[in-house]
């Protein structure tokens, strides 16, 4: 048993073999006409802290094609402007093509980088949603003040079955006359405000769908943004129209999501770290989301306007 115990007297390390993979990011979305592909590699570093890697690992000159229904698109090469410098410093290297995703349709990702490898994914956007409604009508937003009793109001829709999770924005168009002329600009509204100074407000998250989707605003939430807009300048302001965006993700992108956020809270401790990946190779995400809204455009004698 000694000599046994002794033969087997081998140092541990929980590192294990490093093996260069792909890591590729996409979102596409049926909301702009311009699509974002990003291709790094994994990195190793001497100790334990990824931290340690100060250069961006970013692939350039890879093959990135997306085939559709319509077609294959390629995409080609340029630099982005990156807003946190904090860590990398240069510029983000990414992958673009001009083409607009349609609802419904499914869309097939194809990376080949030289001396690392090729992957793929596929995605199916979810299909538009049907037409959507106003409770308690669209009164309340031109005539806020006129009924008292009624403390909140709501969009709804029905969406595709195989829309699994949504969210949703309500955004005000406006127009406001400065120095260098009429601007247009726009603001988003908070689904519940504590007070008219905004302190305390709470946006929209993700929410299951089971076949509709709805989005609640308090009243007073509503007033409060409009107000904010409206002290805000002295000078002409026009309300033009109110919007309500609803964004459905589609199955890959809420499961990546769901893995990386949702164990990340103070009440739990995991010893795993769970991943996700929907490539054939390598990891990261070929994601999707297809966007509907509706607009109510405001009365020519709306009380917030001057």
């Amino acid at each position: 048993m000694a000599l046994f115990l002794l033969s087997c007297n081998h140092p541990f390390s929980p590192k294990g073999p490093f093996e260069q993979q792909l890591v590729v990011y996409s979102v596409l979305s049926s909301a702009r006409d311009l699509q974002f592909v990003r291709v790094y590699t994994n990195y190793d570093v001497s100790g334990f802290d990824p931290f340690e890697n100060a250069s961006d690992r970013a692939v350039a000159g890879a093959q990135v094609t997306v085939t559709g229904a319509r077609g294959t698109y390629v995409f080609r090469d340029t630099l982005l402007p990156r807003s946190d410098t904090s860590r990398y410093k240069t510029p983000i290297t990414a992958y673009v093509a001009n083409w607009q995703p349609e609802p419904g349709q499914t869309y097939t990702l194809v990376v080949n980088a030289a001396n690392v490898g090729s992957t793929s994914a596929t995605v199916t956007l979810p299909g538009r949603s049907q037409t959507f409604s106003w409770y308690p009508g669209t009164q309340i937003l031109d005539y806020p003040d006129s009924n008292k009793t009624i403390t909140y109001f709501y969009a709804y829709t029905r969406v595709p079955q195989l829309t699994k999770v949504y969210t949703f924005q309500l955004v005000i168009d406006y127009v406001v006359l400065t120095d260098a002329g009429w601007q247009n600009r726009s603001i988003e509204v908070p689904v519940w405000a504590s007070d008219a100074s905004f302190q305390g407000t709470t946006y929209p998250s993700l929410q299951t769908a089971y076949g509709y989707a709805s989005g609640s605003y308090t009243k007073y939430a509503y007033v409060s943004t409009l107000i904010r807009v409206s002290t805000q300048y002295s000078n002409r302001l026009t309300f033009k129209r109110i919007v309500f965006r609803l964004l459905q993700l589609d199955g890959n992108w809420y499961n990546y999501y769901n893995t990386v956020r949702r164990f990340q809270d103070p009440y739990s401790i995991r010893l795993d770290e769970p991943d996700f990946t929907n490539l054939s190779r390598g990891y990261g995400l070929f994601g999707a989301y297809t966007v509907d809204s509706v607009a109510h455009d405001y009365p020519a004698d709306f009380k917030y306007n001057h």
